[in-house]
């Protein structure tokens, strides 16, 4: 049995994840503001990510009949969609807590930890493609995965005895997605391509999507390497 904990666990992907590892007979502790999920074998922990005192009290080292622990950080936001000279400081504040700031934390406390359980352990932080390409009026949002991605790289080099790696998903039918396509054009000049993949059904599911992870999670070996796209993964 695998003790997950998945933060975002109340929509898109986190959600998609925690009811796919709750049908396999794994357990989940989910980490989100909004509580959704019933089910026996889930536990919910409403923390806000953008509050590091909130999730500073977290106890990983909860399940010692697991044979394996994941931590999946899965929540994010996509901050102001804007020209970054017209961005609100505070937004920039807002994206890289929660995008940066509370994975790396999370990450370090459950590595700490569970050091001396002896169970089997993996960090998944879930990436995305603008960390590697810049996108317009994105500036905080690329530069926080961007961040991550090289986090996670350090993280497995530090400590090789857990396996970790930043995933990016693709283009997801997500919330996010959603709120990118209200975004005011003129702030954001590549607001119809992202109309057109919804028009165009090219948005993936957040249950592909999970079922692509949670596949990776129970096969390792298939990881190909610390930071990667789900789109190179059969």
């Amino acid at each position: 049995m695998i003790q997950f904990f998945i933060t975002g666990s109340s929509s898109g992907i986190g959600k998609a994840l925690a009811l796919k590892a709750l049908e396999e007979g794994h357990k989940v502790t989910g980490i989100s503001r909004r509580h959704i999920i019933e089910h026996p074998n889930y536990h919910h922990l409403s923390y806000d990510l953008a509050d590091m005192d909130s999730y500073l009290k977290m106890n990983f080292n909860r399940n010692r009949e697991a044979s394996k622990l994941v931590l999946v950080n899965n929540a994010g936001w996509l901050g102001e969609v804007k020209p970054t000279c017209k961005i609100n400081p505070d937004s920039f504040k807002r994206a890289y807590d929660i995008n940066l700031l509370a994975p790396s934390v999370l990450s370090k406390m459950f590595v700490d930890q569970t050091q001396e359980t002896g169970q089997e352990r993996m960090v998944i932080n879930i990436s995305s493609g603008a960390g590697a390409y810049p996108v317009p009026s994105w500036s905080s949002y690329c530069a926080s995965k961007a961040a991550i991605n090289l986090f996670t790289q350090v993280l497995q080099t530090d400590h090789p005895d857990v396996k970790c790696c930043a995933i990016a998903p693709g283009i997801v039918d997500t919330e996010m997605q959603g709120e990118i396509r209200r975004v005011q054009e003129q702030d954001f000049p590549d607001k119809q391509r992202f109309i057109d993949y919804k028009d165009k059904g090219e948005l993936a599911s957040p249950e592909a999507v999970a079922q692509k992870i949670f596949y990776l999670i129970t096969n390792p070996g298939a990881i190909p390497d610390v930071v990667f796209s789900l789109r190179d993964v059969s």
